[in-house]
């Protein structure tokens, strides 16, 4: 990617006949890009357009577009001759049905741009996290404009609505971060009997500073949260509320010595936060953090926008995520796993990046998506989002290639009557998808392993190369030592209208016909394939 040329869509997503727009970057002395706009549907649209120097937006007033995911290849022109080319991607929504998480956690008085929410939007990110923002945990909204919050952090309210404006501007969703049950020490003293303990009678604390309070229905500390949470979407500007949870306790005892039991109180205040009015007469925008997917199956079917789901050991393979991922989806919400890339802090810049590149193409396969990116080109790496890990130039580049990947072929990705058969059609005696090198159908070490997608018009192999790397998904990877050579048998009842592959490695994710040989078996029909992958790559069948 040329640093003087870029192109990104100004919105995070657009929804269904909205005019499609561009932030354009012309650092050189390009007067003209074509636009070549293409789908999954074989849907395309070309259009040559006059830019300027500098920084511009750019609307594509006379092209609207259908419902799904698209790839951008804009090619710059300087004097008639072609200087740059560039890709990106966009998508076409429906209100909430497609979620892609970021966070801003810095809020200080000097901190005067929009860069953070700018490289966001570059990525993708549609729904922002203000990460500790509030004041104190049980008192949201600071009674001044500058103040210190209760890990000791800088914020700044005007910084603050200024970034939610920054945020609505681009078409992204904003959440105040707000535990359903943390408090000050001062406000516990005040209010004891709105506290949980422990069988020796002490109130419970998370690290010695967040007192946790009791959310039933039958403390006062449950309405008292749900006003903050009112009071933070009214008088700062937030579209609706992170409900953080810290996994533990899972059981307390209230002031009156009485059993509370946590998973069933979290759904019932989820349906109360729900009820909280806007001034837009909409249902807040609710994100409820199942820890460690607790207690997700009793959660994911109240009243929010995502399953979303904090990733913790023991769930340490790619088989937990798979296994987490195709249960919430069950739900029918978008599903979100805050899964924090350790090895940006741990390993070195190269194998973090494999291990992240490789662990956005395992949750997005499975038709989920990530936190993990936010501020300035930066990611989580540990549960307090402060201590993020700022990307080199190398790694941003990768890691906004992937995401243009997942957003080009959302219509692949996030089809919920495509049926996962990985354990049920490869493998033992089975015929119907059949590889050499044989493989893994769950992400075995060292093996390269198939992820089986198809309903009765598509079948879809998701690929990914493991032939040096573990099944451990946050530790550093190995970039592979050489592309592999996958031969596929693959049973069809017709002739295919397509056969298709694509990867993020290549050519920047586009769509390439690949040839195939059909022949009959005593069973069935079957399409022979030979494709070459480096890390991963999806395999298509399109009617068969």
């Amino acid at each position: 990617m040329n640093s003087r040329f870029d192109i990104y869509p100004a919105r995070g997503s657009f929804e269904l006949n909205e005019a499609i727009s561009f932030r354009i970057k012309n650092d050189g002395d390009a007067q003209s890009i074509v636009l070549n706009i293409t789908s999954v549907k074989a849907l395309s649209c070309t259009r040559r357009i006059s830019v300027e120097h500098g920084i511009s937006t750019v609307t594509l007033s006379d092209c609207y577009f259908p419902l799904g995911g698209y790839r951008v290849e804009a090619q710059f022109f300087q004097n008639g001759r072609m200087v740059d080319i560039c890709f990106t991607a966009f998508d076409v929504i429906q209100a909430g049905t497609m979620i892609r998480y970021g966070f801003l956690c810095d809020f200080s008085a000097t901190d005067d741009t929009d860069n953070d929410v700018e490289t966001m939007l570059q990525m993708h990110i549609n729904a922002v996290q203000f990460y500790d923002w509030s004041y104190r945990h049980d008192e949201l909204v600071a009674p001044v404009s500058d103040y210190y919050d209760m890990m000791g952090k800088h914020n700044n309210l005007s910084t603050i609505r200024r970034k939610i404006q920054a945020c609505h501007e681009r078409g992204m969703k904003t959440l105040a971060y707000g535990a359903v049950y943390a408090a000050s020490q001062a406000y516990q003293e005040q209010h004891p009997e709105q506290s949980l303990y422990n069988g020796q009678g002490k109130p419970l604390c998370f690290i010695n500073t967040f007192y946790i309070m009791n959310p039933s229905d039958t403390s006062a500390w449950q309405q008292h949260i749900l006003n903050q949470y009112q009071w933070a979407m009214d008088e700062v500007g937030f579209d609706g509320i992170h409900m953080d949870t810290y996994g533990s306790p899972k059981v307390a005892l209230d002031a009156d010595n009485e059993v509370v039991y946590l998973d069933d109180e979290f759904p019932k205040l989820i349906e109360m936060a729900h009820l909280l009015p806007l001034k837009s007469n909409t249902p807040p925008f609710l994100i409820f953090n199942n820890v460690g997917g607790w207690p997700v199956e009793r959660t994911m079917r109240a009243n929010q926008q995502a399953v979303y789901i904090e990733i913790w050991p023991p769930y340490v393979h790619y088989y937990h995520l798979s296994m987490m991922i195709e249960n919430a989806k069950k739900s029918g919400k978008p599903v979100i796993l805050a899964a924090y890339p350790a090895p940006f802090r741990t390993d070195t810049p190269e194998r973090a990046l494999e291990s992240q590149l490789l662990l956005s193409f395992v949750i997005g396969m499975h038709g989920a998506t990530q936190l993990f990116f936010g501020e300035e080109n930066a990611v989580i790496t540990q549960g307090y989002y402060a201590d993020y890990t700022r990307l080199n130039g190398k790694q941003i580049e990768w890691i906004r290639s992937y995401q243009d990947f997942f957003v080009q072929y959302e219509s692949i990705f996030m089809d919920r009557s495509l049926e996962n058969v990985s354990l049920s059609h490869q493998g033992w005696d089975n015929q119907e998808y059949q590889f050499v090198p044989s493989g893994s159908a769950d992400g075995e070490s060292g093996e390269v392993w198939y992820h089986l997608l198809q309903n009765r018009e598509r079948k879809v192999v998701c690929i990914i190369n493991l032939s040096n790397n573990s099944s451990v998904w946050n530790e550093g990877k190995n970039l592979p030592d050489e592309e592999i050579t996958v031969s596929a048998q693959i049973q069809v009842t017709r002739e295919p209208e397509a056969v298709w592959v694509a990867s993020p490695d290549y050519q920047h994710g586009k769509q390439q016909q690949l040839s195939y040989q059909l022949i009959q078996t005593e069973q069935s029909a079957v399409i022979c394939v030979k494709l070459q992958v480096l890390r991963c790559g999806i395999l298509v069948i399109e009617g068969g």
